[in-house]
């Protein structure tokens, strides 16, 4: 790893994950990928616990791919020149329909509307240039394969169930030029409810990619709310269709025939009878 390091890299950068499947899908990659960067993938608990706790090898920080401030070593090279786009960008931006993404301005007001929102689970939010693909993600968080490991350790010992530790507040970095970022965006003045729904799953998209969720079950009801808005929005838009009309309409025939089927049924059995 050392030896294929560019002269520029200081760090060894390593991440936590059960499989390479997982690792190579994991949002903190989207950074490394990008920039052509190494990254050493660890699948147990403990070797997470020794890399943390060693700290340095043969001179070279070991540092966990879900740290902060990454993308800085990717892009340092690029700031001035993006600082010089900025304000043509932002003014392109507001015409932009077919790849939208937040001016910095927008970027900084959803950014405080989130904090907001999710203050007693946020106690930061920033954009961050290192994601490509998704939404946003935390950084600077406690291990989840420590935090894991520390839940069998105190259940064998204890012989009980482990009290979840309640996580501290976290670092949420957002990815400004993503659509769902996008969307929240304009969606939070114009449904606010929706909006903070929106905001609570996509925290807790960021936990599971981090392995801080400790169950996942707590997301249902929310996920089902989400799946029924979508469902009633997409019934709203084929009600007022015309194809949805006709079938209504159907339905409403055969339900009248259905009735008058029956009511022949019972004038027949009584004629019988007479």
């Amino acid at each position: 790893y050392v030896s294929r390091c560019p002269p520029e890299q200081k760090d060894i950068y390593y991440l936590y994950a059960p499989s390479r499947e997982l690792a190579l899908q994991s949002p903190y990659m989207e950074g490394f990928a990008k920039s052509n960067r190494e990254v050493v993938f660890i699948y147990t608990a403990i070797d997470d616990f020794v890399m943390a706790n060693l700290k340095t090898f043969e001179g070279r920080n070991l540092t966990s791919a879900d740290r902060s401030g990454i993308d800085d070593a990717s892009t340092k090279d690029k700031d001035k020149q993006n600082d010089d786009k900025t304000k043509d960008d932002d003014e392109s931006n507001s015409t932009n329909t077919t790849n939208p993404k937040l001016t910095t301005t927008e970027a900084d007001q959803f950014c405080a509307w989130f904090q907001t929102t999710l203050s007693a689970k946020v106690s930061q939010c920033r954009t961050t240039d290192r994601l490509t693909s998704s939404p946003a993600v935390v950084t600077d968080n406690e291990s989840g394969a420590m935090r894991r490991m520390m839940r069998m350790v105190e259940t064998s010992d204890g012989g009980g169930e482990f009290n979840v530790t309640p996580l501290p507040k976290q670092t949420v970095e957002i990815n400004p030029e993503h659509e769902i970022i996008v969307g929240m965006h304009r969606l939070k003045e114009r449904d606010p409810v929706l909006a903070k729904v929106l905001a609570e799953q996509v925290l807790d998209n960021c936990l599971v990619a981090a392995g801080l969720l400790d169950d996942g079950r707590s997301m249902l009801p929310r996920l089902n709310d989400l799946m029924l808005c979508i469902v009633k929005s997409n019934s709203d838009q084929d009600g007022n269709s015309e194809s949805c009309g006709d079938g209504s309409s159907s339905a409403s025939s055969s339900k009248e025939k259905e009735e008058k089927t029956a009511d022949d049924a019972t004038t027949t059995d009584e004629t019988k009878k007479e």
